[in-house]
């Protein structure tokens, strides 16, 4: 099979030829090529006109999306503004909830604290009540008994005494210990009173350091002797680190590492 086809050349010579043929035959009839031109420039205008409209219907719907999308998202913030006022809203209804429950809780704590103080008063103030009540019906025994000369006066005037003494001391110890030993909160609990805070044997300064008194725990000649063998070891130390320069600079032997000056008589002899 030949490379290139041998009808080919004679096909399109044949239709440039029909062309031709079809350009002659429409100049030669002024009405059909009057219908074929107008045809031509109607389909091209409506195939035009049908692109750009084409064009515009997808520009409008791409359009529409984005508004959709623009009004999707103003929707999305507004809801997202009313969530998160709501949550502010039911936090701080929480919160309300919460002191409100707390209030009652420590009031309701202090009305049975109260109750109970008062409850406990009337039950003492009863009981005093009670005992003036014994002590009377022991004097109108005593009167009786004295009337009926059972008893003498001065016996009578005697048991009066120890009853009066009896009714006056429980009054008095009742009024003093709950005016100034009971605590005035809690019925069952007692006041000592206020303790004096110790003074405090060390003090914090500023930069982190301890401000004491330190011979208020070792005695005072013991800190002397320790403050002056620590100023002798700085000074031996100081000399040491001259002989070792000396050293390093003229060979001179350091009189420290010889032994000829050592550590001898930096710690204190007096301590016993």
């Amino acid at each position: 099979m030949s490379a290139t086809n041998e009808f080919i050349p004679s096909t399109l010579v044949n239709q440039d030829l029909e062309r031709i043929k079809f350009a002659q035959n429409l100049r030669s009839n002024p009405a059909d090529y009057s219908a074929y031109v107008n045809e031509r420039v109607n389909s091209m205008t409506d195939e035009v006109f049908n692109r750009k409209r084409t064009t515009f219907q997808k520009a409008q719907i791409d359009l529409g999306r984005y508004m959709d999308m623009d009004h999707n998202a103003n929707f999305y913030k507004a809801r997202s503004g009313d969530v998160d006022r709501l949550s502010d809203m039911i936090g701080a209804n929480n919160t309300r909830i919460e002191q409100g429950l707390l209030s009652d809780k420590n009031n309701g704590k202090r009305q049975f604290e109260i109750n109970e103080w008062y409850n406990y008063n009337k039950l003492e103030t009863l009981f005093f009540l009670q005992v003036f009540f014994i002590a009377s019906l022991c004097m109108a025994i005593i009167l009786y008994l004295q009337k009926n000369s059972t008893l003498t006066s001065a016996m009578a005037s005697l048991l009066t005494g120890i009853l009066f003494v009896i009714v006056a001391g429980l009054g008095l110890y009742r009024y003093s210990y709950t005016k100034s030993t009971r605590d005035p909160r809690l019925w069952h609990r007692r006041y000592f009173g206020s303790a004096a805070a110790p003074k405090p044997s060390a003090v914090c300064s500023k930069d982190g350091t301890v401000d004491m008194d330190i011979n208020s725990i070792i005695p005072k000649p013991i800190t002397q002797c320790v403050d002056d063998a620590a100023n002798r070891f700085n000074s031996w130390q100081s000399d040491l680190e001259k002989e070792m320069m000396a050293y390093q600079e003229t060979g001179a032997s350091p009189n420290g590492i010889n032994g000829q000056k050592g550590l001898g008589g930096i710690l204190c002899s007096n301590l016993a």
